[in-house]
């Protein structure tokens, strides 16, 4: 289980290197989204809450997401800045609380927007 969990992330680094993070998408401006990004925030709070593989499953995806806004971002070595990563758990918590209906994808989306202004820039 664990050794699948880590070749996941980093066939996900590796894809990222020979990859251009610039909002690609197609023509209508659609694009896909894997794993449990697709699910609704109240599903990611149950699994949360139930714990186990599935808040496994979000935290790894998670922590993807987060490894590919670090990547992708210019001038950004650390989206969270002085938070951990528990702490971005925190906040997508209290997010999905408000927003239960919002997919994974759209509550990370805003951890981005909100994190990137007090973002560690450099190591």
């Amino acid at each position: 289980m664990m050794r699948k969990c880590l070749f996941v992330m980093l066939s996900l680094l590796t894809s990222l290197n020979y990859s251009s993070f610039t909002q690609a998408s197609d023509e209508h401006g659609r694009y896909w989204i894997y794993g449990v990004g697709r699910q609704v925030c109240q599903t990611y709070l149950d699994a949360r809450h139930n714990g186990g593989y599935s808040e496994i499953s979000y935290k790894n995806w998670i922590s993807g997401y987060l490894t590919s806004a670090n990547r992708s971002s210019d001038d950004t070595y650390n989206l969270l800045g002085r938070r951990d990563f528990q702490g971005a758990m925190v906040w997508l918590d209290r997010y999905c609380k408000k927003q239960p209906n919002n997919t994974i994808y759209m509550a990370m989306d805003n951890l981005v927007a909100v994190m990137m202004p007090d973002r560690r820039r450099s190591k």
